[in-house]
């Protein structure tokens, strides 16, 4: 999808190179930006290069038809969303049935009437636009969503007051469990010392408070403007191979580590670690986490 406030960019696909001219400049003259493709193997490259904001695509070519490039646009990323215009001079019962049977959002007949076709554009690209927009209010609601159930949970198990009633071990627990993680740990480091959660096949590595303590030195100018540390693959990183070796050992492929700040300065951290790479770390924006990791830490220490 092209930006907001630049101007929608269609494909024009069709294998008759006249027909490509006049829809290029009948779209140019609405104001779009205009890709093209001759063939629906040349589409499906252009769809992949540009990422259109609508398609124009011919029904009858020679190599790929466009039904058949249709349902290939639909599996590729982003392409379950986008609007397929298909062309066609077939309008029997069958074929238009086809159109849609392969994914095409809607369809206009040749001879083209030219007005009809810009108010076709025009309305399945507002739509378009108000379904991004819907989306993204709903991916809002999945997250705040998310974040109300976790506080809550964790506030609960927090409230469980007394380091006899391991409720700070509930509360990491809920936060392992939450982001499908293999070890959750808060760290104090005015007294150096943490709590760890891990599941129960796992065994808690004093080592990690040494680990994740060495990276405070590397990565502290960026903890104290109250930036998070994210390695999404710790093979592809740049530390020093002795964290490399010891994050293997503990089979820790990839992990998050968030600074806990009080009066401007880090006091703590918020670690957790996966064993496996590019862990979703998005469902919380950083100051989320940085505000569970001030509350946890103020019930740890």
């Amino acid at each position: 999808m092209t930006q907001t406030n630049a101007k929608p960019l269609i494909l024009i696909v069709d294998d008759d190179r006249t027909m490509r001219s006049l829809l290029n400049l009948a779209m140019s003259e609405e104001g779009y930006d205009i890709a093209e493709a001759q063939n629906g193997e040349q589409c499906l490259s252009e769809y992949l290069n540009c990422r259109p904001d609508l398609i124009l695509l011919d029904a009858i070519m020679p190599d790929i038809d466009g039904f058949s490039c249709c349902q290939k646009i639909r599996n590729l990323p982003g392409g379950d969303s986008i609007p397929i215009l298909m062309i066609t001079v077939l309008d029997d019962q069958t074929s238009v049935e086809k159109a849609f049977d392969a994914g095409a959002t809607d369809y206009v007949t040749k001879p083209i009437h030219w007005a009809v076709l810009s108010k076709r554009v025009s309305y399945l690209l507002a739509s378009s636009r108000s379904d991004l927009e819907v989306s993204k209010i709903k991916e809002k609601l999945t997250q705040l969503q998310f974040w109300e159930s976790l506080l809550s949970e964790v506030v609960q198990n927090l409230g469980v007051r007394g380091r006899e009633t391991n409720s700070v071990d509930l509360a990491l627990k809920t936060l392992r469990s939450h982001f499908s993680a293999a070890r959750v740990v808060v760290y104090d480091l005015q007294t150096k010392t943490n709590f760890e959660s891990c599941p129960p096949d796992l065994i808690p590595s004093q080592e990690l408070v040494e680990i994740d303590f060495g990276l405070v030195s590397l990565y502290q100018d960026q903890y104290e403007q109250g930036q998070a540390v994210i390695l999404n693959d710790l093979s592809q990183s740049e530390l020093p191979a002795v964290l490399l070796e010891r994050f293997q050992q503990l089979e820790t492929k990839s992990l998050g580590i968030f600074p806990i700040l009080s009066n401007q300065k880090v006091s703590g951290l918020l670690a957790i670690h996966f064993d496996r790479t590019t862990p979703n770390l998005n469902k919380l924006t950083l100051n989320q986490f940085i505000d569970l990791g001030r509350l946890v830490l103020m019930s740890c220490f």
